[in-house]
């Protein structure tokens, strides 16, 4: 430290460094003291020159003076610590004067720093830069002295000083037994240090101002608790995570605001219950996920740490790693203070399609509402239930006929759960099948008949008129009737059979065996169809969806989407619908038990049915269904038109030059960017799961995520290479070489197959340009040097 002192001369305290005279008024500020300015150059008795003094430092002259005045009643004892001395003079610039010179003092009380002379080193630095760049350096960072202080309060200090002040790597000791040991700046912590209190919890990290500041660990050594993360002013602040007491599954990562959980993060309470999503004030409140330790699951909006708005809530859940979609119990809709209430969906969870739909008041069924049953009865009543009972009606809804009708269909066995009840829905297929009856028989009898009686002419030989009036005069209903009760008794006789086949393909794309009771997504069932050959017979996927959607009593909310649930009453409804479409009968049926729809239907699965199922045709079964994105290849076939054409997907891959500048649909999917798999996490819907791990380059940016890859490049396949495979599905596309239509609708389905042929018909495209090319080099290099020259 330097001071000017009354005969006007420069007295060094531990230091040896000289400042040469000041020439601007920034720096003339330097060399003013107390007692006005000194004109005189300030040279050290060891005549090193290390430029001027810097701004400010008057300030702490008088900062240190102070302090150094109040030290006798703050300080027991200073102990100078004896250095080495250093006998090499090439001294690095980053050392200090006072790192070159060594003393050793022991001061009891305070004892002022001594006057004497001390063994100093003469060095001459040439260059003037460098002398200027010292001083900066060396003027207040770098540490005069080594010691150890004993403060009156019994505290103790042990580590560099620096202007009297304790700076740079030191230990501090309180009292109490409390322990610090890092970097020090001007009598504050401030830099890198750890931190032991005497109850066993220690703390290592940044600190600012004496507090935890930036990045650490603070550890309870007795309650086996901890926190790492970023601190504020000593606060937890930033993103952190602090594992609590008595389990190690205790724990919390994610956003703090101020030593409360604030913002976004995870919270596991024991193994098998946690909270993902947003917090405020230690509170879960936004949008979130829970699981309980009984396997509750819900996912959805929470207010004061309840749940509140809209969500979804799963009794019983459980990690499903596979792409069968379970059968669920479960409840969609609306939440005030942890009670359902509002409008809501509930689940049965019997794996066959019983629903509850309608208002629900402090976690009851209450009000308006539909309930479906496992057969696909349909209860419907503005007081369906009244506190989780079936409701009654008015004495007004009594007196009415009409409401009579509703509440004998509504308290008739409300809770029937037959799979083929022989009522049903059958009737609606009875009666389309009588509207589809060829009529040019009827037409042609009535023409002749009219023809003869106009002109009074007799009955020709061997007409007979008994067979025409006595189907004419035929009793319908008793005709209907007799026709859904043998159709419900077909299907009862393959019951078996259908449950089979609906389990098997409810789980066709699993490797690995489920223990749950699995739904059939249509998806799946177009697989049945097409390993069923319905293509062959001239029927395509998109008009037996269009006829399935047409009955609002079968609740298809979308005739083509691919995830959508086929509960097992539905699946047969829609195998009675293309058995009608290919085998019903164009007349009506003679004497009984002859029948329309149930031989019809007993023909389709004899002729079809039985013997197509599990053939795995294409290649969805074949694995692809596994690892191909499925949603992200969806988006795909949407971006085209749902359902799109033949003809819009030829589009999509080959452009008529004279159609190059124009806008196009692109066969690629930048969404899909790692490989993994398809399966229904939790709930029922079907997400992609990432097998590969994250690649991190040196500067930490994820590498996995820079170049998205994309899904398939097909432009090398040319349109006849297409076309053939579009055949493969639709036969009746093509007529020998002719192509007849390329306007038929395809599903998803059609879709995914064509588009994995294409795409390995691609591939093996380039390999055989690639082995030609290879081919045509090894030839050229046989070629003698002679002929290649001419």
């Amino acid at each position: 430290m330097f001071y000017i002192d009354s005969q006007r001369t420069l007295t060094r305290r531990d230091s040896s460094v000289t400042v040469p005279k000041a020439s601007t008024r920034d720096d003339f500020e330097g060399l003013s003291t107390t007692r006005g300015h000194s004109n005189a150059r300030l040279i050290s008795d060891s005549a090193i020159t290390l430029g001027y003094r810097p701004r400010g430092s008057v300030r702490k002259e008088i900062i240190t003076i102070l302090f150094e005045s109040m030290l006798e009643n703050i300080v027991e004892s200073w102990e100078v610590i004896k250095q080495h001395k250093n006998e090499d003079l090439n001294i690095d610039i980053n050392k200090t004067p006072s790192d070159i010179t060594t003393t050793s003092k022991k001061r009891k009380g305070l004892v002022k720093p001594s006057k004497s002379k001390k063994s100093r080193s003469k060095i001459e630095l040439n260059d003037s830069n460098t002398q200027s760049d010292v001083a900066q350096i060396c003027w207040w960072a770098g540490p005069d002295e080594k010691a150890i202080i004993r403060f009156r309060n019994g505290n103790l200090y042990e580590g560099n000083i620096s202007m009297k002040c304790m700076h740079g790597e030191g230990r501090f000791q309180w009292a109490d037994g409390t322990i610090f040991l890092g970097q020090f700046m001007e009598n504050e912590i401030l830099g890198k240090g750890i931190i032991q209190w005497k109850d066993d919890t220690w703390f290592e990290g940044d600190f600012a101002g004496n507090l935890r500041h930036g990045r650490g660990l603070y550890v309870n050594s007795r309650e086996q608790s901890s926190y790492a993360g970023t601190w504020h002013c000593g606060t937890k602040h930033g993103q952190g995570v602090i594992n609590y007491p008595r389990s190690p599954k205790n724990s919390y990562d994610g956003q703090w605001a101020y030593n409360v959980r604030h913002g976004f993060g995870s919270r596991e309470y024991c193994q098998m219950s946690g909270y993902k999503g947003e917090w405020h004030n230690n509170v879960r409140e936004g949008k979130g996920l829970m699981i309980w330790p009984n396997h509750d699951f819900y996912r959805g909006e929470w207010k004061n740490g309840v749940m509140s708005g809209y969500g979804f809530y799963i009794w019983g859940a459980y990690y499903n790693n596979s792409m069968s979609l379970p059968s669920l119990c479960a409840y969609r809709g609306y939440w005030e203070k942890g009670k359902r209430n509002g409008f809501g969906i509930l689940n049965l969870g019997l794996g066959l399609g019983s629903y509850y739909k309608g208002e629900f008041k402090h976690n009851k069924k209450h009000g308006v509402g539909k309930f479906v049953t496992n057969n696909g009865l349909i209860l419907q009543h503005k007081h369906l239930f009244v506190d989780d009972n079936v409701g009654l009606l008015t004495r007004e809804e009594q007196e009415s006929e009409c409401a009579v009708d509703k509440y004998t269909q509504l308290v008739v066995e409300p809770f029937a759960f037959d799979i083929c009840d022989r009522t049903v829905g059958l009737t609606y297929h009875i009666e389309q099948a009588i509207k589809n009856i060829d009529r040019k028989q009827e037409i042609l009898t009535g023409i002749v008949k009219e023809f003869m009686g106009a002109n009074n002419l007799p009955t020709p030989l061997g007409y007979k008129d008994e067979k025409h009036h006595e189907m004419t005069s035929t009793n319908f209903a008793n005709l209907i009737d007799f026709e859904v009760s043998a159709l419900s008794k077909a299907l009862r006789c393959y019951e078996a059979n259908l449950k089979n086949i609906y389990y098997r393909y409810a789980t066709i794309c699993n490797k690995e065996e489920i223990h749950f009771t699995p739904i059939l997504i249509r998806l799946y069932l177009w697989q049945l169809y097409y390993d069923c050959n319905i293509h062959d017979k001239g029927l395509t996927l998109v008009e037996i969806d269009r006829e399935f959607h047409e009955n609002p009593q079968w609740l298809s909310s979308s005739p083509h989407n691919p995830f959508e649930k086929i509960y097992f009453w539905q699946f047969q409804h829609s195998l009675i619908t293309i058995a009608s479409k290919l085998y019903a009968k164009r007349k009506l049926p003679g004497n009984k038990p002859d029948t329309m729809l149930a031989s019809a239907f007993r023909c389709f699965m004899e002729n079809d049915i039985l013997p197509g199922a599990g053939r795995k045709k294409g290649k969805l079964a074949e694995g692809y269904g596994a690892f191909v994105p499925l949603k992200s290849v969806y988006g795909l076939y949407h971006g085209l038109g749902e359902p799109c054409t033949l003809r819009a997907f030829l589009c999509a891959v080959r452009y008529p030059p004279h159609e190059i500048q124009q806008p196009r649909h692109a066969l690629v999917n930048r969404d899909c960017n790692k490989l993994g798999r398809n399966a229904y996490i939790f709930g029922d819907e079907m997400t992609f799961l990432n097998d590969e791990p994250i690649h991190v380059g040196n500067d930490g940016e994820d590498l996995s995520c820079s170049v998205p890859i994309v899904l398939f490049n097909i432009g090398n396949v040319s349109s006849k290479s297409i076309i053939n495979i579009f055949q493969r599905i639709f036969p009746q596309i093509c007529n020998g070489d002719k192509i007849v239509d390329l306007d038929v609708e395809i599903t998803f389905f059609e879709f995914f197959e064509i588009l994995i042929n294409v795409a390995e018909e691609s591939i093996h495209v380039a390999d055989e340009e690639l082995r030609l090319k290879e081919k045509f080099l090894e030839t050229l290099n046989d070629i003698p040097d002679m002929y290649k020259s001419k």
